[in-house]
């Protein structure tokens, strides 16, 4: 009788133990994929050195925005290569159509060059001639009406989600403003440091190879987000000078999210709005914002020792090495600790 009762209470542990959660939640991670840190780059201008710019990136695994002027005569020339830069994983910003600018800019001359023409024009050449799903990201023309609230409204009217400064420039403000997370206002959004040589009307450069890798370290160390930009007229090409070797330094790190600057901030604004659900052994996955805009992934913690399933389909488990997109359905593990990137839009379960 004794022998009996105990496997009767040791089937009915066994059958316990079974029903017990095999999964569970614990959070959305910081960057993508939970990564170390992040590096999105900026360069500006519509100029024959687009492409070196863009090549040299792509050599060492790097994403950028790059910011053009629609208007401007060489875009001909460049829009094959920008379709392939999109294709690639870059993102392609307005810079407007015309670049108008002026030293110092004033309220009247904001008000009249930052025109429906310039703003929404820009957007919708980019739009045409790309196959983009939407333009993230504006640059202010010689980081001219920055500071100007009515003019970040239009900006912001025009479906922009962020807007990149470049500010004092004549005193080489614009040199390292140092900021190495997300801007407190996303319409005058600064960046880590410039990576380029003495040009515009700027007293001098910031092309010192050991400094500028310095600056990346300390903020690669931190866990922060290293944003720097340059103009493609003012570097030096080749594996040895000084642009090239600090794309080197930085590029193709594990652990590291590469990304352009729009993706970065839209994946803000989607990873705060992402929600996560348990309905019995399914999690549902949602976001209340326009996925045509807010298009990226989210990554959610969970300890577990199974593997995840999305919307029916296995989701593939991301090799080793550095991250280099925002959208996508992966994961990876390590143990029990499970890390799942998926659009927050779906059912999640674990098999």
């Amino acid at each position: 009788m004794l022998r009996v009762l105990q496997k009767s209470v040791g089937l009915i542990f066994a059958i316990a133990s079974c029903a017990l959660p095999q999964t569970r939640y614990t959070g959305k991670t910081q960057w993508l994929d939970n990564a170390k840190a992040v590096v999105t780059h900026t360069i500006d201008d519509t100029t024959k050195f687009v492409p070196a710019s863009v090549d040299a990136m792509d050599r060492h695994g790097i994403k950028a925005t790059i910011y053009v002027n629609t208007a401007s005569k060489t875009m001909d020339e460049l829009w094959p290569r920008l379709r392939k830069a999109v294709a690639d994983g870059h993102e392609i910003g307005s810079h407007s159509r015309t670049h108008p600018c002026k030293w110092p800019d004033t309220e009247e001359f904001c008000g009249g060059a930052y025109t429906d023409a310039e703003i929404a024009g820009s957007r919708d050449d980019i739009l045409k001639n790309t196959p983009q799903p939407h333009v993230w990201s504006w640059c202010y023309p010689c980081g001219n009406c920055a500071r100007y609230p009515f003019i970040q409204k239009r900006i912001a009217a025009a479906g922009y989600i962020v807007a990149r400064n470049y500010q004092d420039e004549a005193r080489n403000g614009h040199l390292i403003p140092n900021l190495n997370t997300f801007a407190a206002n996303a319409f005058d959004a600064a960046y880590t440091q410039v990576v380029q040589k003495k040009g515009g009307i700027a007293p001098t450069g910031n092309d010192d190879l050991p400094k500028l890798n310095a600056k990346f370290d300390e903020v690669y160390s931190a866990g922060a987000i290293y944003n720097f930009m340059s103009h493609p007229q003012w570097l030096d090409y080749g594996p040895d000078a000084f642009y090239e070797a600090h794309l080197r330094h930085i590029g193709e790190r594990g652990g590291v999210w590469y990304v352009p600057l729009g993706p970065l901030y839209a994946y803000r604004e989607l990873r705060e709005s992402a929600q996560i659900n348990s309905k019995g052994k399914r999690f549902e996955v949602s976001t209340p914002l326009d996925r045509k805009i807010y298009n990226g992934s989210v990554t959610f913690e969970f300890r577990s020792k199974q593997n995840p399933v999305f919307n029916g389909t296995p989701v593939a488990e991301r090799k080793p090495g550095a991250l280099q997109q925002w959208t996508g359905a992966f994961y990876r593990r390590e143990g029990e600790r499970l890390w799942v990137t998926i659009p927050p839009t779906g059912t999640l379960e674990f098999r």
